[in-house]
């Protein structure tokens, strides 16, 4: 993938439009030539009608993230509200009070559908509209066409719900249930615009916002709680110094070592050579006075730990 963007002549130029818009704005133009010919200001209603066309028939190339317990936005479109709500019965999602994005694509977002999460695809459903209802202006609108999918991956889930008006082929799924899905990668298509909402678990942690600006395929809206505890319990096991493998523990050792045989070179034992100095050098070394963990910031050096050993062995022996 990166090889293929680093050939690309222009690689800002990610539009694409679908060969069927193509051809609807080639005939809506020449259908405006030809009634602007009956009468002029007919060539305008034909002229909208190819500008339609080609909004229905955009969408663009997108970079899924590198995220293995992420959330990414389904669409384009600008955040409306973050909350908690239930789910509708038709997504079969775990759990009553789920968190709810609610996303609104305006008609000329691209048309695209990414998946939300990698993973398999639990859930397809779509429900098809009434030719009466052309817009979308509020997305529980009677009549509109809907769509439920449900993805799920090692017990986690994220179900959506794709709301657009009824004329038309407005929504096109190119899944089906028990397909495996890659993040971000397109599964359907939906046409003008409408609304999306994301139904996640409750323990999930956000990063949007209302008012936010997503960005299909590429923005992430969320991270799944479990990646949360693993990393948690990952840094506490480095930190809390238990177990094999510790940074701490080599270091503890050596230092261990490095005083028996000073101590053994001044002809002394390991407990008389512990004095107040040994101790402020030592102490934090010592298997059960290790420093909690929200208190430890990087062990010492172990070579400034020696220096300080042969100056201490230094000192007693010019004492004596």
């Amino acid at each position: 993938m990166s090889d293929d963007f680093e050939r690309q002549s222009l690689p800002w130029m990610k539009t694409v439009f679908d060969w069927e818009a193509v051809a609807a704005a080639a005939g809506a133009f020449l259908a405006a030539l030809l009634l602007g010919w009956i009468w002029a200001p007919l060539f305008w209603v034909g002229f909208a009608a190819m500008v339609i066309a080609l909004a229905a028939g955009r969408w663009a190339k997108r970079t899924p993230p590198d995220l293995a317990y992420g959330v990414v936005a389904p669409c384009d479109g600008v955040v409306v509200s973050v909350g908690y709500g239930d789910a509708p019965a038709a997504l079969r999602l775990k759990g009553e009070s789920l968190v709810r994005v609610r996303i609104a694509s305006s008609p000329v977002s691209t048309n695209k559908l990414y998946a939300p999460m990698a993973g398999g695809v639990e859930i397809v459903s779509l429900q098809q509209g009434e030719p009466g209802q052309p817009i979308s202006p509020k997305p529980d609108q009677e009549g509109l066409t809907r769509a439920y999918v449900t993805f799920e991956s090692q017990g986690e889930q994220a179900g959506i719900v794709l709301t657009t008006g009824g004329l038309g082929p407005r929504i096109e799924l190119a899944v089906d249930h028990g397909d495996v899905v890659r993040l971000g990668r397109s599964f359907g298509t939906r046409r003008l615009g409408g609304w999306c909402d994301v139904y996640l678990p409750a323990d999930i942690r956000t990063h949007v916002w209302a008012g936010q600006t997503l960005t299909g395929g590429e923005t992430v809206i969320a991270h799944f709680r479990s990646s949360v505890v693993d990393d948690y319990e990952d840094a506490e096991a480095v930190f809390s110094g238990a177990g094999a493998g510790s940074p701490r523990e080599p270091v503890a050792a050596a230092a261990a070592a490095t005083a028996t045989a000073t101590a053994a070179a001044m002809g002394m034992s390991a407990e008389e050579l512990a004095d107040d100095e040994a101790d402020a050098v030592l102490g934090e070394f010592y298997e059960d006075d290790y420093p909690e963990p929200d208190e430890v910031s990087a062990p010492e050096d172990p070579a400034a730990i020696f220096a300080r050993l042969r100056e201490a062995a230094r000192k007693h022996g010019e004492g004596d």
